[in-house]
C-alpha cells in the first residue's frame, strides 16, 4: 500500500483497483495524479510547451 492521499486519488478519482495501485510503478501513478490535478485545474504545469518547440522546422 503506498501512501493514502496517494492511494485515495487512485482509487476515488482515477478509477483504479487497488491491485493496479499495488503493481503500478510510482512514477507513472504519480504522473497520472499529476494529469489529473492538471485537467482539473487544481495545478498548473510546470512549463507548458508548443509541438513547434519540440520538433524542429525541417522534419515538418
Amino acid at each position: 500500500m503506498v501512501f493514502p492521499r496517494i492511494t485515495y486519488h487512485a482509487l476515488s478519482h482515477l478509477n483504479l483497483r487497488p491491485t493496479e495501485i499495488d503493481l503500478m510503478v510510482f512514477g507513472e501513478l504519480l504522473d497520472l495524479i499529476e494529469a489529473w490535478r492538471q485537467e482539473q485545474g487544481i495545478s498548473r504545469p510546470y512549463r507548458e510547451t508548443s509541438i513547434d518547440e519540440i520538433i524542429p522546422a525541417g522534419l515538418g
